[in-house]
């Protein structure tokens, strides 16, 4: 049994994802894929704009075999601990043979022997990252005291100790997580092997609209912009559409601003910039930046460009934002970032075929699949990321509520997803 692992978020799922699962199952002749995918919460700092449900449809019905969710405490966070989530259930499921994940801007990476040698580049960057010897350490420092965001530092210090060239590499988003992802498995010394696929045409934050291969990104700006859905199905898998259309206006589209009620009341609340920093990727700095700027607060986008810090970028901020919206804090990641907290893992979805597997999953796994929350046990020592991510889902689950007028279930009766052989 051949098993290779995928970690995504499929904010929607597009065409491009299905040619990354169709090239995964072709390349590495995959008898069963099992995508680890954010729920209703994503890396970016915001709500998914479609629930976590549909999207395990739309990857099961386009290729995906089994579908397992990526806590929101790790769906939310920087590119390091979304890559440590998703690459630890991956490993504790203990059947995962490969991670398979995209990589942009690279010539010829569809050449045959272009996999391996990317691979090399993105362990030496790893390797690096991991030991951080003194001088990359003065590098990176040098860079934070002259003003640059984290991420343009790393890149600087990259740069002037391997070149030009690697510093490139990690100028993209799905090359960040890639080396991202071969950190985490040198880390937990996992033996899933690493394998890249080249991205297909749209890069991950290209804007624009094409005519067949569009991102993510360009696809929830056009929804966003009231852009017509029709224009969009050249974008999109036939399955995928169908699902977008069907719950169009009911339960889709989900946006930041949705939740700036919830946002603003946080902020309003909050005692003092002490008791902001308690939460997740909120440094000191910002939170006294929120709390300087709060009476000014008319909306979720509206003040994350208002706060517009130097040395982070947009996404750092919704990030820090979304965390103190959902309430996850620093003493929670500082007792779950570890490969032994992950005790259990929710069961978004699967294909009758995927049985088998299944079965071996459950033989072998370190982990608990858990595939009806209301059986669920929770942890009774520390935070329970299960029960984190419920009461996410609850205020998503109220927001479409709110906002489409509809009834929905409750996290504790929504059923997994199942697709039968010929769906």
């Amino acid at each position: 049994m051949k098993v290779t692992g995928i970690i995504a978020e499929y904010n929607p799922f597009h065409k491009g994802h299905e040619y990354h699962l169709k090239e995964t199952r072709r390349r590495l002749n995959s008898d069963y894929i099992v995508v680890v995918m954010s729920g209703n919460y994503v890396q970016r700092g915001a709500p998914t704009i479609i629930d976590k449900y549909s999207r395990a449809e739309m990857a099961l019905k386009c290729g995906a075999d089994l579908v397992l969710e990526l806590p929101s405490c790790f769906s939310t966070a920087s590119a390091e601990y979304f890559a440590f989530g998703g690459v630890s259930i991956l490993d504790k499921l203990n059947v995962v043979d490969d991670l398979c994940f995209g990589t942009e801007s690279l010539d010829n990476l569809n050449a045959d022997d272009e996999p391996g040698k990317l691979t090399e580049k993105f362990n030496t960057i790893a390797e690096l990252l991991i030991n951080e010897p003194d001088y990359y350490k003065e590098l990176l420092k040098e860079g934070l005291r002259s003003g640059m965001s984290t991420a343009a530092a790393i890149s600087g210090a990259v740069e002037r100790i391997l070149g030009k060239e690697y510093a490139a590499i990690i100028d993209r988003s799905n090359n960040i997580l890639a080396v991202e992802y071969i950190k985490a498995l040198h880390e937990i010394k996992s033996t899933i092997k690493a394998e890249p696929v080249a991205r297909m045409l749209s890069s991950h934050n290209d804007t624009r609209i094409s005519e067949s291969f569009s991102s993510a990104t360009a696809i929830r700006n056009a929804i966003f912009n009231r852009y017509d859905m029709n224009a969009l199905q050249n974008n999109l898998p036939d399955p995928v559409y169908d699902i977008l259309m069907d719950r169009y206006l009911e339960t889709f589209p989900v946006f930041r601003d949705d939740f700036s009620t919830m946002l603003g009341t946080r902020l309003v609340l909050a005692k003092d910039a002490e008791e902001l920093n308690r939460y997740f990727g909120v440094s000191m700095d910002l939170a006294n930046r929120f709390i300087n700027l709060r009476n000014e607060f008319k909306g979720f986008n509206q003040f994350r460009e208002l706060v517009n810090a130097k040395n982070m970028n947009k996404a750092t901020v919704g990030r820090a934002l979304m965390h103190i919206t959902l309430g996850i804090k620093q003493a929670d990641m500082d007792n779950i970032y570890n490969k032994e907290s992950l005790k259990a893992v929710k069961v978004l979805g699967f294909r009758e075929r995927a049985k088998p597997l299944l079965s071996e999953i459950k033989q072998k796994a370190d982990i608990k699949l858990v595939t009806k929350l209301a059986d669920y046990k929770p942890e009774e020592d520390g935070p329970d990321m299960i029960m984190q991510t419920t009461e996410a889902d609850m205020l998503y689950r109220m927001v479409c509520m709110s906002k489409f007028n509809v009834d929905l279930k409750t996290p504790y009766e929504q059923e997994i997803i199942i697709i039968k052989e010929g769906e």
